[in-house]
């Protein structure tokens, strides 16, 4: 679908302290719509699997974010160069009542990436 490079810089953490750490990436614009894919993800020789939330940040009113959950992945990554895939889209961006609701939307959406396994 669609392929990129880009680096792994420092968020807010907020991921991190809802249980979903993910990694917040250098690249401005991407030629693709706003929404939630699945991806995969190339580190190392090492492919692996993840989700990736490009546009605004509607439930906490922030900006647009590019950032990557990698499941079963718990290394630190800052400063290092993923490469991307972008598989399908599973969602489009919305507005949760708060984080608790938003922890349920990604664990739905997780199950969307445990399909392409």
């Amino acid at each position: 679908m669609y392929r990129f490079k880009a680096k792994v810089i420092p968020g807010r953490r907020r991921g991190r302290r809802i249980g979903f750490p993910t990694a917040n990436l250098n690249i401005v614009n991407l030629l693709f719509a706003h929404g939630v894919y699945l991806v995969k993800v190339t580190l190392d020789n090492k492919i692996e699997q993840g989700l990736m939330h490009y546009g605004p940040k509607k439930t906490f009113n922030e900006e647009i974010s590019r950032e990557i959950y990698l499941k079963n992945f718990n290394e630190n990554i800052y400063g290092r160069t993923l490469a991307v895939e972008v598989i399908k889209k599973i969602r489009d961006i919305r507005k949760f009542a708060g984080p608790e609701e938003l922890k349920k939307q990604i664990t739905k959406d997780l199950q969307e990436l445990d399909r392409e396994d």
